[in-house]
């Protein structure tokens, strides 16, 4: 009995490691008075409060509204199937970001809609229009070029569950958006796990309770 006993626990983490949900849960909080960023948002795994900018205005948000999403870095952008296939719009977003310096939000929002929505370029005027053409031109290639962009952090929904969904409209005319994606600046929170490195965990702790069963055996 003792023997068995000996075992259960390292097949228990096993199978825990198997189970565990790897994505965390961003939280909407509030916006702005005048709707341009940063927004107030909760992050779950760890519980932390973030300070982000949204990138696309064709999505709708409220507060209390939640999803799941995939916690990016910016050099990790080329390889997470999320992003990779917009890699260099995600890069120039970062560029945009790295032109905040607190008090320019409006410019710097409106330039970060623009890089995902062309239709906004037309109507951008001044600063954030500058901030634009930088972002496309020379100065945002240097950017990309030097690895500017790799500390950066992105939020992006990873198609799970959302909670609250904002929706308009009723029956057949029914309309539901999907949540926004975000971009921080650098210093991302604690990473949480991948499903494929929770599995290797869990089938190197299921082999180790096997390895203890057969010594078990043998003695």
């Amino acid at each position: 009995m003792k023997k068995i006993l000996a075992v259960i626990p390292a097949l228990c983490l096993g199978l825990v490691s198997l189970t565990a949900k790897a994505d965390p849960t961003l939280t909407f909080n509030s916006a702005p008075s005048n709707n341009n960023g940063p927004y107030s948002l909760t992050l779950s795994s760890p519980n932390t409060n973030l300070s982000l900018f949204c990138m696309d205005d064709n999505f709708t948000i409220q507060p209390t509204e939640s999803w799941t999403v995939a916690v990016i870095e910016g050099s990790q952008l080329s390889s997470n199937n999320l992003t990779k296939g917009e890699a260099g719009d995600y890069e120039e977003e970062a560029f945009i970001l790295s032109q905040f310096n607190g008090s320019n939000n409006a410019a710097v929002q409106d330039a970060l809609w623009a890089v995902f929505d062309h239709s906004d370029v037309s109507g951008l005027t001044g600063s954030a229009k500058t901030l634009y053409n930088e972002a496309i031109g020379s100065m945002g290639n240097t950017f990309i070029a030097d690895g500017g962009y790799d500390n950066y952090v992105f939020y992006i929904y990873d198609g799970g569950n959302i909670h609250d969904q904002y929706c308009t409209g009723e029956g057949w005319n029914k309309s539901c958006s999907d949540p926004q994606n975000f971009i921080g600046d650098p210093a991302p929170p604690s990473p949480t796990p991948e499903p494929s490195s929770l599995f290797l965990l869990g089938s190197g702790l299921v082999g180790t309770a096997g390895a203890a069963r057969r010594k078990f055996r043998r003695g």
